[in-house]
């Protein structure tokens, strides 16, 4: 990948900050600001968008094609024991998740906004009680 200027993601869009990436993994999708759209223009030739959130559409595809890059989706499936192997991983120390904030279940719609800033740093949890 080749950096060509730091910056601040709420005030720099990621394709005027790096290209020639090899592989871009979007957890965000094009139902905001047309995040995988946009990732095709910062992929070397023949690198990958792996797209998780919401697939991969046929014009994506045909994006992806005429801009000479791969397009794929990811879907993630429940796992009874890969989730008890982690919340081992979490039991031991050995991995950690970082929380913003505990919030009661009233404040749901106020958490869900605050989510949708993208400013938070760590994961927004509402306790039930």
């Amino acid at each position: 990948m080749q950096a060509r200027r730091r910056g601040d993601y709420t005030t720099t869009r990621f394709e005027d900050a790096v290209a020639d990436v090899d592989v871009v993994i979007d957890l965000v999708g094009d139902g905001h600001d047309h995040t995988s759209t946009r990732s095709l223009g910062v992929l070397r030739p023949g690198g990958l968008l792996v797209v998780v959130p919401s697939g991969v559409s046929p014009e994506l595809v045909e994006r992806a094609h005429a801009a000479g890059v791969r397009a794929t989706p990811f879907l993630v499936e429940p796992d009874g024991p890969g989730l008890a192997h982690i919340a081992g991983l979490i039991d031991r120390g050995e991995a950690a998740i970082e929380v913003e904030a505990v919030l009661p279940l009233e404040q749901a719609a106020d958490a869900h906004r605050r989510g949708e800033e993208g400013r938070t740093r760590g994961k927004l949890v509402l306790g039930v009680a």
